[in-house]
């Protein structure tokens, strides 16, 4: 009988978790506005109908999250699962297919095409920016 290694999704369980890894990610320093490139007077919005982790600089003057200028932009998946699914697509390779991805991450096989056809786009990206150097 084989032992099969099991994919503990959990550390991404909720949306908290994601962002402050993907945020320790990409500013390693604290938080950069994508904007101006300000990282002096940035505050943390906490209001009740604010966005999670959105900051606003304070010298443009313009709101942000990590989300900006990434895949995640302009998605409405929650930060948690894309993070999930970037794990299973890494951990299976190949083998992951829509269907069973979306039964995992709990989205319809739709969903989990788009992102895994924006994870490929950034990936081809990725690899033609690493040959040209």
């Amino acid at each position: 009988m084989k032992r099969r290694d099991t994919l503990d999704l959990g550390t991404f369980r909720d949306e908290e978790a994601a962002y402050e890894f993907v945020e320790r990610r990409i500013w390693p320093d604290g938080p950069v506005c994508p904007h101006c490139g300000s990282n002096r007077r940035i505050g943390r919005l906490n209001g009740a109908s604010t966005r999670i982790h959105t900051y606003k600089c304070y010298d443009c003057r313009r709101p942000f999250t990590v989300k900006l200028g990434t895949i995640f932009q302009d998605s409405k998946v929650p930060m948690h699962k894309w993070l999930q699914l970037i794990m299973l697509s890494r951990a299976l390779g190949p083998s992951l297919t829509s269907y069973k991805a979306a039964q995992i991450l709990g989205v319809t096989a739709k969903t989990v095409t788009a992102m895994l056809s924006r994870l490929r786009v950034l990936e081809q990206k990725l690899r033609l920016r690493g040959r040209t150097r």
